[in-house]
């Protein structure tokens, strides 16, 4: 049963407050998702969103953890650094164990900056993007599922390497992952054989007649390759501007410009050749038993005629990490516990797709693919 945004937090939330590694609630477990359900990045956060309900929809079916049931508590930051700290006060002075999959630079750098988890105490799971700045420096109450951006560009550059394109241009969401990206890029590629040409900031926000500035200047530059860094909505628009001018220089960009947004917003012709780097496996392997897991689970508990997409199957990884903290944490968890217990978790297989973490490193996956767009927006790698 949905559990929207409390409205009376009431003596146990009083509690929480005042002693914030305790949760008092004897029966369910709540779980709380502090994210921009509405606003430029929605997309993301709405089925980050629907795929954590599958995790704890399968959960419950199975019993709970320990016995309890897992309920999720919805606070809609809106993408503004401000609602964001409110939301996330609120939530950390309700019952709720845990926040997981924040989601923008924007606002969860605003909630370290204020060294929110940390004095609250109150564990934050999958973070989303994975930019350095939201890891560096490492803090005890935060803790990353998917792998890290660096990961990703490294990934992708040595695509580049690799197919000899040697004329390079970035284009970036003016907001702090979009300069961490460019930046991370720029360091990739100094004293190489392949030379940066151009770069273009893009507001975040845009719609594609919005960017003809910013595809012409990149065209003009006649790169080989456009590494295209932004959330998916914004990196759709820009696609549908970048094909609509008949460029051809390949495009590139990390996880965040997912097919199904690229396709939806720009249209199957103009996402065809795309190279994306992927956090998650192969959504279509079944293969995979994360993956079949995946599929079994979404096909029960989603609303019927909503196809899976990699947002979806990340976050379900990453309530399935949260669940098996909960279950390492014991039958009367606290937030302190979690985090313990999240430190200690040592070589968790979600099947195929390993996790670790320890006191020294809270980044619990590598994993990076590269995948390629196909025909019908189906990914190839």
């Amino acid at each position: 049963m949905p559990f929207h945004r409390l409205h009376h937090l009431g003596l146990a939330a009083l509690v929480a407050t005042l002693l914030p590694g305790a949760v008092m609630a004897a029966g369910e477990l709540t779980l709380a998702h502090v994210a921009p359900l509405t606003g430029p990045v929605s997309k993301e956060a709405v089925e980050y969103n629907l795929g954590i309900r599958v995790a704890l929809k399968a959960a419950n079916a199975a019993g709970g953890i320990h016995g309890r049931q897992l309920v999720l508590q919805d606070l809609d930051d809106e993408y503004k650094p401000e609602k964001a700290l409110a939301r996330f006060n609120e939530a950390a002075s309700s019952e709720a164990i845990a926040a997981l999959m924040p989601v923008g630079s924007l606002t969860f750098s605003r909630i370290l900056k204020e060294r929110l988890p940390e004095t609250r105490a109150f564990p934050v799971i999958g973070v989303v993007p994975g930019a350095q700045p939201l890891r560096e420096p490492l803090n005890p109450y935060v803790f990353h599922v998917r792998a890290s951006d660096q990961e990703q560009y490294r990934k992708l550059a040595e695509h580049a390497t690799s197919t000899g394109l040697k004329r390079i241009a970035v284009a970036y969401a003016d907001v702090p992952f979009g300069h961490a990206g460019l930046a991370t890029l720029e360091a990739l590629f100094k004293g190489k054989a392949e030379q940066l040409v151009a770069k273009a900031a893009l507001p975040v926000g845009s719609k594609a007649e919005q960017l003809a500035g910013a595809v012409q200047a990149l065209g003009a530059a006649q790169p080989d390759i456009v590494y295209l860094v932004s959330p998916s909505q914004l990196a759709g628009e820009f696609v549908k501007a970048y094909r609509s001018k008949g460029i051809t220089a390949q495009l590139a960009t990390p996880s965040y410009g997912n097919a199904e947004s690229l396709c939806q917003i720009a249209g199957e012709e103009a996402t065809r050749g795309i190279v994306i780097a992927q956090v998650m496996p192969n959504l279509n392997n079944s293969a995979i038993p994360l993956v079949r897991r995946f599929q079994d689970d979404f096909r029960k508990y989603a609303e019927a005629g909503v196809p899976p997409t990699i947002f979806h199957l990340e976050a379900y990884a990453t309530t399935r990490v949260v669940l098996e903290g909960l279950r390492l944490a014991g039958p009367a968890p606290t937030r302190t516990k979690l985090a313990q217990a999240l430190e200690g978790m040592k070589k968790f297989d979600l099947g195929g797709f390993p996790v670790e973490y320890s006191a020294a490193r809270h980044a619990g996956s590598h994993y990076v693919d590269i995948s390629i767009v196909g025909r019908g927006c189906r990914l190839m790698f």
